[in-house]
């Protein structure tokens, strides 16, 4: 597809809710947020869809009605908001926030004590990675109603992201005992992998798989849990089962991009870069958000291909400057694509700045601030954040190629022997970037 092209789908089709992932950073927050297994049921709804039955096109169309029929009608807009987000979810069309956000004000002036349309804010604010701001809306909503899951969801997603390990568990481990459902289970198999334990969270997320399949989610939301469990098995290497949940995502969800990305990244890890670059193409051309046109410049570059590689890092720019129209701030996934890309490191390690000082406590902010800094040449102070970003014991092969490259710079001989040795150890297909460094890094 030619880059003029691409821009121009960039314009049309951008984000993602809550699933897509910029090498080990999310554009649109993480954890990836599992779809809902349809909207909440409201008893004066009336014969209201839920999520999972409709397409997302009927599921609007169905409440745009209620609202113009009723323009008080507080429900509604809430419910409303619920499909502008599921269209964002499900086709990258990032305008959509904007839409939703709308039609939850007016949802929320008509009624400021609606649980679910202040859950929807929350969301909202999360997307747009306000974390502090989702956290308070959450913790709004558990005042209102101390039983409320979605409130403890909401509360455990966002201390999460602020680095806040212990209260994201203990938020996590009370809504495990309100209910044992996949959306707790993957929350859960998150927070494990964080911590360590790759092989006690892919448990997890196959019980999630699971429980999904046997509750009968929607379409989407099965592809999403097979999509966590694949994300899973390539992080610790198992290349053939990741392609296995991959094959079954799109099986439940067919042209699920998010499964089709996967299953380029499986490719290039292979370094099968010609399979990897179709795929990669399929995908950029149905949502080209910022990750996977990063990732398809990756693999082409390794082919040989740096002209199409660099259309396509040329495209990201425009691209994350609408995201940036749409109120979602992408500095720490902007910052990891300057350092990797050897551009604007200035800029970089200000941005990862930024973010660190808003989640102190968040080891992937840590781990991006450590890795501007190293490439912009203050090797001291990235030693100092790369420590903390490994301090939860997170087996994740990127972050411990960044300590290894850090160490070496310092002359830290065994140090980095031993961290380059372990992130090829758990994958040696971990980063079309920077496997191959890695090894001829611990060979010299």
């Amino acid at each position: 597809m030619s880059n003029s092209r691409l821009l121009v789908a960039g314009l049309a089709l951008l984000a993602v809710v809550g699933i897509a992932v910029f090498s080990h950073v999310r554009f649109s927050g993480g954890p990836p947020a599992a779809p809902d297994n349809g909207t909440a049921t409201v008893a004066d709804a009336g014969n209201a869809p839920t999520g999972g039955m409709l397409s997302t096109d009927d599921f609007m169309a169905f409440w745009r009605r209620r609202v113009e029929s009723n323009p008080a009608d507080y429900i509604s807009y809430t419910e409303l908001a619920g499909g502008f987000l599921r269209r964002a979810r499900e086709i990258g069309d990032v305008d959509s926030y904007s839409r939703a956000d709308a039609a939850v004000e007016q949802a929320l002036k008509l009624n400021p004590k609606y649980e679910t349309g202040i859950s929807y804010q929350a969301n909202l604010q999360f997307a747009r990675h306000d974390f502090a701001g989702a956290l308070a809306t959450a913790q709004r909503i558990y005042s209102l109603n101390p039983g409320s899951a979605q409130a403890l969801a909401l509360i455990g997603d966002n201390d999460l992201e602020l680095g806040e390990y212990d209260e994201a568990q203990s938020a996590y481990d009370n809504l495990y005992g309100i209910a044992q459902t996949s959306p707790v289970l993957s929350r859960l198999a998150h927070l494990a992998e964080l911590r360590g334990d790759p092989q006690k969270a892919i448990g997890l997320a196959q019980q999630a798989v699971n429980g999904a399949v046997d509750a009968g989610a929607s379409a989407e939301g099965q592809a999403w849990y097979h999509l966590q469990l694949a994300n899973l098995d390539f992080n610790t290497g198992d290349l053939d089962s990741a392609q296995t949940q991959y094959s079954a995502s799109l099986e439940a969800f067919p042209g699920y991009v998010h499964a089709l990305a996967g299953l380029a990244k499986v490719n290039a890890a292979r370094r099968d870069y010609d399979g990897a670059i179709s795929l990669y193409g399929q995908v950029v051309a149905r949502q080209p958000i910022p990750e996977y046109v990063a990732a398809f410049g990756d693999v082409s570059r390794a082919a040989g291909r740096e002209h199409e590689a660099q259309q396509q890092y040329a495209l990201i720019g425009a691209i994350d400057a609408l995201y940036k129209a749409n109120g979602i701030n992408t500095d720490l996934q902007m910052a990891l694509f300057f350092a990797d890309h050897d551009l604007k490191l200035d800029d970089a390690v200000t941005q990862a700045r930024e973010v660190y000082l808003r989640q102190p406590g968040n080891i992937r902010a840590a781990d991006v601030l450590s890795w501007a800094l190293y490439k912009s040449g203050q090797y001291e102070e990235a030693m100092a954040y790369s420590q903390e970003a490994l301090r939860l014991g997170t087996r994740d092969a990127l972050m411990l190629f960044h300590a290894g490259m850090i160490n070496d710079k310092l002359g830290n001989r065994g140090a980095a022997r031993e961290y380059l040795s372990r992130a090829l150890e758990i994958n040696p297909g971990f980063s079309v970037l920077y496997a191959d460094q890695a090894a001829r890094s611990l060979d010299s």
